[in-house]
C-alpha cells in the first residue's frame, strides 16, 4: 500500500542566491525524516556550512520538528518518556488519527541564502512556557528527559527565538567564513553567538 502522507512545498522566492519556500506538513509522525532531510539539503544548495556544524544543525533542526509534531500538535509530554514504557509512542499513534490532532499541521518557512538559513517551525498546537523551559534548561538538578531537546537546539543553532505562545521556533545558522553575515548584536571579535529571545 503506498503511503499518501506528503507535505507541500510554495517556492515564493527562488534565484541562485536567495530561496523563501514555504513548507507544510499534516499531522503524520512519518514526514519528520523527509521534512528534515528536505531542510538539510538547503545547507549544501547554497553552501552555507559542511562537516560538524552540518552535522550538527541537522540535530537541532530534528529537534524542533520533533517538539512541533509530538509536544505541540499531539500534546504529548516527555514525562511520558521519562518511565521507559512504550505510552509516549503509542498515545501519539493513538493521537495522529483523533480529532483535534489530526487537523493540526506543521508550518515550516525556510529562507536561505550564501549569508546562513532561517527556518521558522509553527505547529497548531496551545504552544508551552518558553521562559519557564528556558529557566529549567539552565538548572542541571531540575534538567530531565524534558529539557535536553531544547538545549541541543540552543547549542547547535547559532540564533534561537521563540515566539510568546510557545508556538513557533526560528533557527538561523549562519554560513561559515570571515565575510558571512554575524548574528544579531554579535562583534566580530567573536563574542558568544548563541541566544534565546523568549
Amino acid at each position: 500500500m503506498e503511503d499518501e502522507c506528503s507535505f507541500s512545498e510554495e517556492v515564493v522566492v527562488l534565484s541562485r542566491h536567495v530561496r523563501l519556500a514555504q513548507l507544510r506538513s499534516p499531522m503524520c509522525c512519518r514526514l519528520i525524516p523527509k521534512l528534515r532531510d528536505r531542510l538539510m539539503r538547503s545547507l549544501a544548495e547554497y553552501q552555507v556550512v559542511t562537516g560538524k556544524r552540518e552535522i550538527q544543525f541537522c540535530m537541532a533542526l530534528e529537534e524542533a520538528l520533533n517538539n512541533a509534531f509530538y509536544h505541540g500538535n499531539l500534546e504529548l509530554s516527555s514525562k511520558l518518556k521519562e518511565d521507559g514504557s512504550s505510552r509516549f509512542i503509542e498515545m501519539a499513534a493513538e493521537r495522529e488519527v483523533l480529532s483535534p490532532w489530526c487537523e493540526r499541521s506543521v508550518q515550516v518557512t525556510e529562507l536561505v541564502s550564501a549569508f546562513g538559513l532561517w527556518l521558522t517551525i509553527q505547529d497548531s498546537g496551545k504552544g508551552f512556557d518558553v521562559q519557564g523551559v528556558v529557566d529549567r534548561c539552565n538548572d542541571p538538578e531540575m534538567l530531565f528527559a524534558s529539557g535536553r531537546g531544547l538545549m541541543l537546539m540552543r547549542a547547535f543553532a547559532d540564533e534561537m527565538f521563540y515566539n510568546r505562545a510557545g508556538n513557533e521556533v526560528t533557527l538561523v545558522l549562519y554560513a561559515d567564513g570571515e565575510d558571512r553575515e554575524l548574528p544579531l548584536g554579535t562583534s566580530s571579535s567573536g563574542a558568544d553567538r548563541r541566544c534565546v529571545v523568549a
